[in-house]
């Protein structure tokens, strides 16, 4: 750490000065102080480097930040930050911005030029720059007020390395041809997708070649009732476990229902009435020739061990000649991905399964080990 100098920002007018100061700016580089142990989580503290100034905002003494938020609303601005997912998440709140579209994260960018992922910033210094720095306020009270000058240099000090770190690995990026990547995957680990769970099938359901024909149809009543849920609604839902305990339980009303673990009393008042009588109705009209036998699922065969063990080694091999971090890469998410696309076409091209970055990143790679080590 530098020991850069800093200007507090807790007046309108100072707030104005920062603005006019970091309106020219190409690229922000972000860290924030917050509280989230007594309720709500609130942004205490915004530090904002340009690059040559570094400005502590008060966002607990001051109001609104209009000034500053026509500066973070500029969409060709970059936002740079360590391991941001909150913060980036607190400041889009705050000043009721749009995050623009180039993010870009120093623990992120490291993991795409490392096999390391999830470092801390201290770590990342230490690596890179060579300097080693502390903790003392890391555990600290950021809604008291005043900050001491202890707390404000420490507040710094998170973006005052933030450039040198941004430009190192943006070299060793380039030194890859990486540098688009590492801004596509910094926008998907600041901003992830939130895909809509697949719908519910029999398959779910591990234990439903124990059910007969009348606990059979309940159960598929109750995965059309589950399925036709909002996104919102699905969160309170009764679980899997719960769902099968209700089909072989088969409750006539609700007031069976409410015996049954599981059942919350929210879904008991919206649905109960409805839930029981589907399922009576549900088992009264099920037949032998609706009914589908199922065979109990293994708990292991050895193609799977196999393939788990092959689908480790590609992991392994893969990341290490291209020089990148398996857990950023290739999260055991990914993993099950291709594991899937292995068990639906075991001669399809496996990078099929690869997207966004990671398509243009790994694919390659995985079909060239494919070839070397075709799969079991």
């Amino acid at each position: 750490m530098n020991d850069q100098p800093y200007v507090l920002v807790d007046s309108p007018e100072a707030l104005e000065r920062a603005a006019k100061a970091l309106a020219s700016c190409a690229r922000l580089y972000l860290d924030t102080e917050f509280e989230s142990g007594r309720g709500p989580t609130r942004l205490c503290l915004l530090q904002i480097s340009s690059g040559t100034e570094i400005f502590l905002v008060d966002t607990l003494k001051l109001g609104k930040l209009d000034p500053l938020s026509a500066v973070f609303a500029k969409p060709e601005v970059e936002w740079v930050f360590h391991a941001g997912l909150q913060d980036l998440a607190l400041i889009q709140e705050r000043l009721r911005v749009a995050a623009p579209q180039r993010l870009f994260d120093t623990q992120v960018a490291y993991a795409l030029v490392s096999a390391e992922s999830n470092v801390a910033l201290a770590y990342l210094r230490y690596q890179l720059l060579g300097t080693r720095s502390g903790k003392a306020h890391q555990a600290d009270d950021w809604l008291s007020r005043p900050l001491s000058e202890s707390q404000l240099k420490y507040a710094a000090s998170d973006v005052d390395d933030l450039p040198t770190l941004t430009e190192m690995l943006l070299q060793r990026a380039d030194a890859r041809n990486r540098r688009e990547l590492v801004f596509e995957a910094s926008r998907e680990a600041l901003e992830p997708s939130r895909e809509p769970p697949a719908p519910l099938t029999l398959e779910n359901f591990r234990n439903a070649w124990q059910l007969g024909p009348k606990s059979q149809a309940g159960l598929r009543f109750l995965i059309d009732w589950h399925n036709a849920l909002s996104a919102d609604e699905k969160q309170y839902a009764p679980d899997l476990k719960t769902l099968l305990a209700l089909a072989a339980r088969l409750p006539e009303n609700a007031n069976a229902l409410s015996r049954i673990k599981g059942v919350s009393p929210g879904v008991l008042k919206r649905h109960g009435a409805a839930l029981a009588s589907g399922m009576t109705k549900a088992a009264a009209q099920a037949t032998g020739a609706d009914f589908v036998p199922i065979d109990p699922p293994p708990y292991a065969t050895f193609g799977d061990i196999r393939r788990d063990a092959w689908l480790g080694l590609l992991r392994a091999e893969v990341c290490a000649a291209l020089e990148v971090s398996p857990d950023q890469v290739l999260p055991q998410r990914i993993v099950r991905e291709l594991k899937a696309k292995l068990q639906a076409s075991g001669t399809g091209r496996l990078s099929e399964a690869l997207r966004g970055y990671r398509a243009r990143l790994l694919g390659d790679a995985v079909d060239a080990f494919c070839e070397r080590h075709p799969p079991p």
